[in-house]
């Protein structure tokens, strides 16, 4: 029964195993942009992360839906571009309406996502909502030492018993 309590108590601690999570974190929230011509919004990105996201692109003058460009590059791409360069983009899609996106971060940097209206005379509305989601390995107690435990201490409890009820009168002499 002694090594059925050790078990009990010290073996989810003693005893680790290795779980990977999605760990989700927002990054913009229903973040509202005017787009005149550009727009930009930064963040600092790491590798290997998943950016996952909607955008809802609409007019800004009749509120109906509405298409507008949009790209994500990292800064030394970002400032190529503002540059008139040739630059290369870790996402780049054409948004019209409501449109999901979805990309994996290359490296980690200060990434800019820009919608850029220069191709149209009419304001845009641009809708944002984006999230990270990145897989993370964390060391929990194995839960499954307990049901060893449990196990050691019913034998234990039961030998006991038993050692108990056969028990050898003594006789005084």
């Amino acid at each position: 029964m002694l090594l059925g309590a050790c078990l009990f108590f010290a073996g989810p601690q003693l005893i680790m195993v290795q779980s990977t999570h999605v760990q989700v974190t927002e990054l913009f929230h229903g973040e509202t942009l005017a787009v005149s011509e550009v727009a930009e919004r930064s963040a600092q990105l790491d590798e290997g992360v998943t950016v996952n996201g909607t955008i809802l692109a609409s007019s800004a003058l009749t509120g109906g839906p509405s298409d507008v460009q949009m790209f994500v590059a990292d800064d030394a791409n970002y400032q190529k571009w503002v540059t008139g360069g040739s630059p290369t983009y870790a996402f780049q899609k054409d948004v019209s309406g409501e449109q999901n996106f979805s990309f994996t971060v290359p490296r980690t940097s200060l990434y800019h996502f820009v919608f850029d209206n220069r191709n149209s005379p009419v304001k845009k509305k641009v809708m944002m909502t984006a999230d990270l989601q990145k897989q993370v390995t964390i060391s929990m107690p194995d839960e499954r030492i307990l049901y060893v435990a449990y196990g050691v201490v019913a034998a234990g409890g039961l030998i006991t018993m038993i050692g108990a009820l056969r028990k050898t009168p003594v006789r005084c002499a």
